[in-house]
């Protein structure tokens, strides 16, 4: 599910930064012309780009509205033809909301190079899901008014975390009412909302695997004709057996995303991998309360290794004798400030910093550790000395500038929906909550509380907003979530391979317990944990990883269960660690209007 900000990935080991990375508006989408087949565009420079129809209720044909789908593809090594093409792979990042289109122009170079192989070359394939980015039709609760969406984040920035206690909890939940209310008026006839759950999507996939397969044999029949039959003998050979069948890697919510099409279409399954497991009956039940079971220990393990890491770490103090000294300075700063806040002004904005702008700077770091805990020590280390530049800039750089809210001037500039996306999917996936009471959540704040207090406030906006959600989904899916043995054979009705979960050690918001417990429902799965913290295995660049990747992709191959890879890197190497070692950005399991890469 994720979300908080696509945080983190970056390169599993693909030289990544050997590619230019592109912006989403590099690109007018609009330039494409929908279709019912999938008719490429270069777009980005190297990758291909179409704009797929699809209807927008799949249990209703005679529902006469439709989807559009934005789809984007880095284009395998070697052609389609070739013994080498080892077809193509699907990835989907995050979110709920993250958007494929951004993974894929920030880390589609590394997701191939972790993939291919010397034997076995992919394409790489993402999309849009519904509700997201480039796919249309988008949810906007707030009817393209981007001054009315930036006073209201100002609000909830304003009123304070729910977890600051009884006053801020009431406010933020009379808040979120007005959201859902908001929300629930825009549902009108032809909107995403009420058919942007995880089930519509995985009959979405299932199209494009389908319009995959179509078009490839177009493309085999014309070269045939052409002469070059014989070229295409070992393409053919593979489509010979059946329905094309999913190649996939997913993330944090995208690994629910895999595990609901391998349980819905299990003969659809060729290899699905997934990473930062969701813990699936949670996630559709909407308890959201299996997911900071090891983020106090993940906190730790940043003082912790600051300590070990000494000169590394900007927080270290050569008078330190344990770790815990250096933690006691970070709550003496938070208490400080909360006692006696700063006030800076910026133009004519005041701008104040209060202890818990210090607790939230861990958030991001939290998912990241390899990027961003040498900056966060930076930081934190100056403003126990004094100097709050560095933090008051974390804190700034959340609060919408309303001067520029006004309309978007042209097709590849879009209204900031992003949030709403991911509501309408997770809540829309989630049982009905609206008959939640102000007492009841607020016991469920404190529940969290119970799990982690730096993360319970931050956490608990999730599970609040789908309280005042009127609108209900069209089409849930919440369960089995499971698969048949499988039959490498290709046999009708089950996976050619068993699934392969990932996790990290220590993940703040997806723990590897959940990676255990997802597995034991899919017969022949195997868990891989990576020795490292963050969020996803793939945050870490890994030797080892990558062989088990690579073996999977192209013999459908598990290692043992708890088999454990070592990272190449420790997160306070700093610029001594390569930037393909540092890991792979996806969009963080959290709360989604908090979710942007960063």
């Amino acid at each position: 599910m994720g979300w908080l900000n696509h945080l983190a990935i970056a390169g599993l080991l693909g030289a990544a930064s050997a590619v230019s990375k592109h912006k989403l508006h590099d690109f007018d989408w609009d330039t494409i012309t929908p279709t019912h087949k999938l008719s490429y565009h270069p777009c980005y420079s190297e990758y291909n780009c179409t704009r797929l129809i699809v209807p927008l209720d799949w249990l209703d044909a005679s529902n006469p509205y439709n989807v559009t789908l934005a789809i984007i593809k880095r284009p395998a090594k070697v052609p389609d033809a070739d013994p080498a093409f080892g077809g193509t792979i699907f990835t989907n990042p995050g979110g709920p909301g993250g958007s494929g289109v951004e993974l894929m122009l920030s880390e589609g170079y590394a997701h191939q190079e972790t993939a291919d192989s010397d034997r076995r070359k992919y394409e790489i394939l993402s999309w849009d899901p519904r509700g997201v980015q480039f796919t249309t039709p988008r949810p906007d609760c707030y009817g393209e008014d981007s001054l009315a969406r930036g006073t209201d984040m100002i609000q909830r920035l304003a009123v304070g975390p729910m977890s600051a206690g009884p006053d801020a909890l009431r406010r933020q939940w009379a808040r979120v009412q007005g959201y859902g209310k908001l929300c629930s008026q825009s549902a009108v006839n032809g909107s995403i909302i009420p058919f942007a759950t995880t089930a519509s999507t995985v009959r979405d996939m299932v199209h494009i695997l389908d319009k995959i397969q179509e078009l490839r044999e177009e493309e085999a029949a014309a070269a045939r004709g052409g002469g070059d039959g014989d070229a295409q003998k070992p393409l053919q050979a593979r489509q010979d057996k059946g329905p094309l069948r999913l190649q996939y890697f997913g993330f944090s919510y995208g690994s629910l995303l895999g595990n609901t099409f391998a349980s819905m279409y299990p003969g659809r399954v060729g290899r699905v991998i997934v990473d930062g497991i969701v813990d699936a009956d949670d996630y559709v039940e909407g308890g959201w309360r299996t997911n900071l079971q090891d983020t106090e220990e993940l906190l730790e393990q940043f003082y912790k290794t600051c300590f070990t890491a000494e000169s590394k770490c900007a927080l270290y103090r050569h008078s330190d004798t344990k770790w815990e000294d250096i933690r006691w300075r970070v709550s003496d700063l938070v208490k400080r400030l909360d006692d006696e806040p700063i006030s800076v002004l910026d133009g004519k904005l005041t701008h104040i910093l209060t202890g818990y702008d210090v607790v939230d700077a861990f958030k991001r770091p939290l998912y990241d550790p390899y990027r961003k805990f040498v900056p966060l020590a930076e930081k934190l280390s100056a403003a126990v000395d004094g100097n709050y530049t560095l933090l008051l800039n974390d804190a700034v750089a959340s609060i919408p500038e309303l001067d520029q809210a006004c309309a978007a001037p042209n097709g590849t500039t879009l209204p900031s929906t992003f949030g709403d996306g991911g509501q309408s999917i997770l809540c829309g996936d989630a049982e009905d909550h609206t008959n939640l009471t102000l007492a009841a959540f607020s016991a469920y704040v404190a529940e969290l509380v119970g799990q982690s207090p730096t993360f319970a406030g931050y956490w608990s906006q999730i599970r609040v907003a789908c309280s005042a959600w009127d609108v209900r989904p069209k089409w849930r899916y919440t369960g089995p979530f499971s698969t048949p043995p499988h039959d490498p054979a290709v046999v009708e009705g089950k996976p050619a391979a068993p699934l392969l979960f990932l996790s990290s050690r220590l993940d703040p918001v997806t723990p590897l317990r959940n990676a255990y417990k997802m597995s034991a429902r899919h017969p022949g799965s195997t868990v891989v944990v990576q020795e490292s913290i963050g969020h996803c295995a793939f945050a870490t660049g890994s030797k080892c990883m990558k062989k088990v990747i690579q073996e999977y992709f192209e013999h459908g191959v598990v290692p043992e269960n708890g088999k454990v890879c070592k990272p190449d890197c420790d997160p306070w190497d700093g610029d001594d660690c390569l930037p393909s070692t540092k890991g792979m950005r996806v969009a963080g399991l959290g709360p989604p209007h908090e979710m942007s890469f960063a």
